[in-house]
């Protein structure tokens, strides 16, 4: 039998018993900042954690401060709802991918639109920068089956990668810039080079037993979680694709978890209107939130003091760690 002791409101620390470590917990408060017109669909946190960007099956992106949660400014010009958004690693654009079967490139401080990328032929629902400074390169997936490669200043495609025999959910990018992780309904994880001149996968990681809904490096690239349709999420050790963990995390399926800086802790939202955080050495689950609505999407700063969530109701939610100082958030380390 576990057994956690409260200390000053906080649950404790580690407690031994029976020769297990138990994590300690951590306690957050829940806060609403702002709405769209429909459900939220994306949650992108900029790499000095100035800002988040949500998408919305409202057709519409949204910017808002951090830690303050001020809507800045909303986008748009897409014709579709906008399934994903990733924000540049300079910070300076956001791409987004909608139904509407574009990926767009926005200038973040005018809010105008630079680039409508048009290529694949039907609905697209992830997209990732290249989170290096200097890179202009784009992936985004869709229900065409590929995973396609943009220069985003040029405004061109640079290739596409086909291996996927079902319709391609999410991508992204390792922040090593070495490799492409591109997840399906076929079940399967497909890891890419990066190099422009290589289209085979270099590896198709199995073991879901459902569509897997959404892929993910650390920040020090050296795991990768991935998360699936019956509410489980996988880790697995980058670059040999060893399974390392499997958490049956959720009742419902899972579609966005997110990394903080250290890289091993990582949160999910699900269908069934929680978000959980984890310590993925040990499986541990470290938070537990009710969040009384369906959740779409998640994010957080690199520290975790703020968690921002997007809801089936339209909201956009803060989830604010209870004796975390707001603001002084460390950069992503890369």
């Amino acid at each position: 039998m576990r057994k956690v002791c409260a200390l000053a409101g906080i649950l404790a620390a580690v407690v031994l018993m029976a020769g297990e470590v138990i994590a300690q917990q951590r306690t957050y408060s829940m806060s609403t900042i702002g709405k769209h017109d429909d459900e939220v669909l994306g949650v992108f946190v900029n790499t000095n954690n100035t800002m988040a960007a949500t998408c919305s099956l409202d057709e519409t992106i949204k910017l808002w401060s951090l830690p303050d949660g001020k809507e800045i400014k909303s986008l748009r010009g897409h014709t579709g709802q906008v399934n994903n958004i990733s924000f540049s690693g300079d910070d300076k654009e956001i791409a987004s991918a909608s139904s509407d079967r574009t990926v767009r490139i926005w200038d973040i401080a005018s809010g105008s639109q630079k680039q409508v990328l048009r290529g694949h032929t039907a609905e697209v629902i992830g997209v990732y920068y290249n989170q290096d400074d200097n890179s202009d390169i784009v992936a985004s997936t869709s229900f065409d089956k590929t995973v396609k490669l943009w220069d985003a200043n040029l405004g061109i495609e640079l290739k596409t990668l086909r291996g996927h025999t079902m319709q391609t959910n999410n991508v992204a990018y390792s922040y090593d810039g070495k490799y492409l992780a591109s997840c399906s309904d076929d079940r399967t994880v497909i890891i890419w080079s990066t190099d422009l001149a290589k289209k085979e996968p270099l590896m198709v990681l199995t073991g879901h037993a459902a569509p897997v809904l959404t892929a993910l490096y650390s920040f020090d690239s050296k795991y990768l979680a991935t998360s699936d349709q019956d509410g489980v999420i996988k880790i697995w050790s980058m670059p040999s694709g060893e399974l390392v963990r499997t958490i049956n995390a959720h009742t419902e399926l899972i579609q966005d978890v997110s990394f903080a800086e250290d890289n091993k802790t990582l949160v999910s939202a699900s269908l069934d209107k929680s978000v959980k955080m984890w310590d993925i050495a040990t499986g541990q689950n470290i938070m537990t939130t009710n969040v009384g609505v369906e959740v779409w999407s998640v994010d957080l700063t690199s520290s975790a003091s703020i968690i921002i969530v997007g809801c089936a109701d339209g909201s956009v939610r803060f989830l604010s760690e209870k004796g975390a100082e707001p603001g002084r958030q460390n950069p992503r380390s890369r």
